[in-house]
Protein backbone atom coordinates (compact mmCIF):
# COMPACT_ATOMS: atom_id res chain seq x y z
CA UNK A 1 0.00 0.00 0.00
CA UNK A 2 1.45 3.37 -1.01
CA UNK A 3 1.35 6.41 1.21
CA UNK A 4 1.99 8.83 -1.67
CA UNK A 5 4.77 11.29 -2.24
CA UNK A 6 6.66 12.59 0.76
CA UNK A 7 6.82 16.37 1.07
CA UNK A 8 8.72 18.20 3.81
CA UNK A 9 9.18 14.88 5.58
CA UNK A 10 5.43 14.15 5.57
CA UNK A 11 3.76 11.41 3.55
CA UNK A 12 0.49 11.96 1.67
CA UNK A 13 -1.34 9.88 4.28
CA UNK A 14 0.15 11.93 7.11
CA UNK A 15 -0.75 15.19 5.35
CA UNK A 16 -4.32 14.08 4.85
CA UNK A 17 -4.59 13.06 8.50
CA UNK A 18 -3.12 16.38 9.66
CA UNK A 19 -5.44 18.37 7.40
CA UNK A 20 -8.43 16.40 8.66
CA UNK A 21 -7.48 17.16 12.25
CA UNK A 22 -7.07 20.85 11.43
CA UNK A 23 -10.62 20.89 10.07
CA UNK A 24 -11.86 18.92 13.09
CA UNK A 25 -10.32 21.51 15.40
CA UNK A 26 -11.75 24.32 13.28
CA UNK A 27 -15.17 22.66 13.35
CA UNK A 28 -15.20 22.37 17.12
CA UNK A 29 -14.15 26.00 17.45
CA UNK A 30 -16.75 27.39 15.05
CA UNK A 31 -19.65 25.04 15.84
CA UNK A 32 -18.98 25.69 19.51
CA UNK A 33 -18.98 29.49 19.16
CA UNK A 34 -20.92 30.82 16.17
CA UNK A 35 -22.85 27.57 15.71
CA UNK A 36 -23.34 24.99 12.97
CA UNK A 37 -25.79 27.12 11.00
CA UNK A 38 -23.46 30.10 11.06
CA UNK A 39 -20.47 28.11 9.83
CA UNK A 40 -19.43 28.03 6.17
CA UNK A 41 -16.74 26.13 4.30
CA UNK A 42 -15.00 29.45 3.81
CA UNK A 43 -14.91 30.19 7.54
CA UNK A 44 -13.72 26.66 8.28
CA UNK A 45 -10.89 27.01 5.77
CA UNK A 46 -9.88 30.34 7.28
CA UNK A 47 -9.91 28.87 10.79
CA UNK A 48 -7.97 25.78 9.69
CA UNK A 49 -5.59 27.83 7.50
CA UNK A 50 -6.26 25.48 4.57
CA UNK A 51 -7.97 25.80 1.19
CA UNK A 52 -11.36 24.30 0.36
CA UNK A 53 -9.84 21.57 -1.81
CA UNK A 54 -8.46 19.99 1.34
CA UNK A 55 -11.81 20.27 3.08
CA UNK A 56 -13.53 18.26 0.36
CA UNK A 57 -10.75 15.67 0.41
CA UNK A 58 -11.79 14.87 3.97
CA UNK A 59 -15.51 15.66 4.23
CA UNK A 60 -18.50 15.64 1.91
CA UNK A 61 -20.01 18.76 3.46
CA UNK A 62 -20.28 20.71 6.72
CA UNK A 63 -22.82 18.25 8.12
CA UNK A 64 -20.28 15.49 7.59
CA UNK A 65 -17.76 17.48 9.65
CA UNK A 66 -20.34 18.10 12.38
CA UNK A 67 -20.99 14.36 12.60
CA UNK A 68 -17.26 13.68 12.91
CA UNK A 69 -16.71 16.35 15.58
CA UNK A 70 -19.73 15.14 17.56
CA UNK A 71 -18.62 11.51 17.40
CA UNK A 72 -15.02 12.28 18.35
CA UNK A 73 -16.11 14.45 21.28
CA UNK A 74 -18.45 11.83 22.73
CA UNK A 75 -16.01 8.98 22.15
CA UNK A 76 -13.40 10.88 24.16
CA UNK A 77 -15.85 11.65 26.97
CA UNK A 78 -17.05 8.06 27.12
CA UNK A 79 -13.46 6.85 27.42
CA UNK A 80 -12.77 9.33 30.22
CA UNK A 81 -15.89 8.27 32.14
CA UNK A 82 -15.13 4.56 31.82
CA UNK A 83 -11.49 5.09 32.79
CA UNK A 84 -12.47 7.10 35.88
CA UNK A 85 -14.92 4.44 37.07
CA UNK A 86 -12.51 1.59 36.39
CA UNK A 87 -9.79 3.38 38.34
CA UNK A 88 -12.16 3.90 41.26
CA UNK A 89 -13.20 0.24 41.09
CA UNK A 90 -9.56 -0.93 40.98
CA UNK A 91 -9.04 0.91 44.27
CA UNK A 92 -12.00 -1.07 45.66
CA UNK A 93 -13.89 2.12 46.40
CA UNK A 94 -17.55 2.00 47.38
CA UNK A 95 -20.29 2.29 44.71
CA UNK A 96 -21.00 5.88 45.79
CA UNK A 97 -17.38 6.83 45.09
CA UNK A 98 -17.40 5.04 41.73
CA UNK A 99 -20.53 6.96 40.71
CA UNK A 100 -18.89 10.19 41.84
CA UNK A 101 -15.76 9.41 39.80
CA UNK A 102 -17.78 8.82 36.63
CA UNK A 103 -19.84 11.98 37.07
CA UNK A 104 -16.73 14.00 37.86
CA UNK A 105 -15.21 12.93 34.53
CA UNK A 106 -18.48 13.58 32.68
CA UNK A 107 -19.12 17.09 33.96
CA UNK A 108 -15.44 18.04 33.81
CA UNK A 109 -15.50 17.27 30.08
CA UNK A 110 -18.58 19.42 29.56
CA UNK A 111 -17.00 22.40 31.26
CA UNK A 112 -15.56 22.93 27.79
CA UNK A 113 -18.38 25.13 26.47
CA UNK A 114 -17.53 24.39 22.84
CA UNK A 115 -17.82 20.65 23.36
CA UNK A 116 -21.02 21.11 25.37
CA UNK A 117 -22.61 23.32 22.72
CA UNK A 118 -21.82 20.86 19.94
CA UNK A 119 -23.07 17.84 21.89
CA UNK A 120 -26.22 19.33 23.41
CA UNK A 121 -27.35 22.10 21.07
CA UNK A 122 -25.80 22.21 17.61
CA UNK A 123 -26.69 18.64 16.65
CA UNK A 124 -30.40 19.12 17.34
CA UNK A 125 -32.70 19.32 14.32
CA UNK A 126 -29.94 19.35 11.70
CA UNK A 127 -31.10 16.38 9.64
CA UNK A 128 -32.57 12.88 10.02
CA UNK A 129 -29.02 11.50 9.84
CA UNK A 130 -27.77 13.62 12.75
CA UNK A 131 -30.99 13.00 14.71
CA UNK A 132 -30.37 9.27 14.32
CA UNK A 133 -26.79 9.67 15.51
CA UNK A 134 -28.00 11.63 18.56
CA UNK A 135 -30.57 9.03 19.62
CA UNK A 136 -28.07 6.24 18.97
CA UNK A 137 -25.51 7.91 21.25
CA UNK A 138 -28.12 8.34 23.99
CA UNK A 139 -28.82 4.61 23.77
CA UNK A 140 -25.11 3.78 23.84
CA UNK A 141 -24.57 5.96 26.90
CA UNK A 142 -27.58 4.30 28.53
CA UNK A 143 -26.13 0.86 27.78
CA UNK A 144 -22.78 1.95 29.19
CA UNK A 145 -24.33 3.40 32.34
CA UNK A 146 -26.32 0.25 33.04
CA UNK A 147 -23.37 -2.04 32.32
CA UNK A 148 -21.39 -0.07 34.87
CA UNK A 149 -24.35 -0.31 37.23
CA UNK A 150 -24.39 -4.08 36.85
CA UNK A 151 -20.69 -4.22 37.63
CA UNK A 152 -21.35 -2.29 40.84
CA UNK A 153 -24.44 -4.36 41.70
CA UNK A 154 -23.85 -7.92 40.41
CA UNK A 155 -27.33 -9.02 41.55
CA UNK A 156 -29.06 -6.78 39.01
CA UNK A 157 -32.83 -7.14 39.55
CA UNK A 158 -34.31 -5.66 36.36
CA UNK A 159 -35.25 -7.41 33.15
CA UNK A 160 -33.74 -6.39 29.82
CA UNK A 161 -36.51 -4.05 28.67
CA UNK A 162 -36.87 -2.32 32.03
CA UNK A 163 -33.09 -1.98 32.17
CA UNK A 164 -33.08 -0.34 28.72
CA UNK A 165 -35.81 2.16 29.60
CA UNK A 166 -34.21 2.90 32.97
CA UNK A 167 -30.89 3.63 31.29
CA UNK A 168 -32.46 6.00 28.77
CA UNK A 169 -34.30 7.79 31.59
CA UNK A 170 -31.12 8.26 33.60
CA UNK A 171 -29.09 9.47 30.63
CA UNK A 172 -31.89 11.84 29.66
CA UNK A 173 -31.92 13.38 33.13
CA UNK A 174 -28.13 13.68 33.34
CA UNK A 175 -27.90 15.08 29.81
CA UNK A 176 -30.61 17.64 30.47
CA UNK A 177 -28.82 18.86 33.58
CA UNK A 178 -25.60 19.22 31.56
CA UNK A 179 -27.44 21.17 28.85
CA UNK A 180 -29.07 23.46 31.40
CA UNK A 181 -25.68 24.01 33.03
CA UNK A 182 -24.39 25.27 29.69
CA UNK A 183 -27.46 27.47 29.12
CA UNK A 184 -27.04 28.92 32.62
CA UNK A 185 -23.45 29.83 31.70
CA UNK A 186 -22.12 27.36 34.29
CA UNK A 187 -23.63 29.32 37.17
CA UNK A 188 -23.75 26.32 39.52
CA UNK A 189 -20.45 24.82 40.70
CA UNK A 190 -19.57 21.49 39.09
CA UNK A 191 -19.80 19.83 42.51
CA UNK A 192 -23.51 20.68 42.67
CA UNK A 193 -24.16 18.93 39.35
CA UNK A 194 -22.23 15.89 40.52
CA UNK A 195 -24.07 15.66 43.85
CA UNK A 196 -27.49 16.11 42.28
CA UNK A 197 -26.95 13.43 39.66
CA UNK A 198 -25.24 11.12 42.12
CA UNK A 199 -28.37 11.24 44.28
CA UNK A 200 -30.43 10.38 41.22
CA UNK A 201 -28.37 7.26 40.47
CA UNK A 202 -28.09 6.20 44.11
CA UNK A 203 -31.83 6.69 44.47
CA UNK A 204 -32.35 4.17 41.69
CA UNK A 205 -30.07 1.67 43.39
CA UNK A 206 -31.90 2.20 46.69
CA UNK A 207 -35.19 1.07 45.12
CA UNK A 208 -33.66 -2.34 44.48
CA UNK A 209 -33.86 -3.05 48.21
CA UNK A 210 -37.61 -2.46 48.30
Amino acid sequence: MTTGRTYAGESATERLSRQRQQFMDAGLELFGTIGYRGTTVRSLCKQAALIDRYFYKNFNDIEDLLAAVYTESLDKIQTEVVTAIQLSSSKQQAPKQQIHAGLEAFFSAFENAQVARVCWLEVLGVSPRIDSMYTDRIQKFADLLLELGKSILPQWPLGDEETRITGISLVGAISQSAMQWLLDDYRAPRAVLIRANSRLIQGLFATFDE
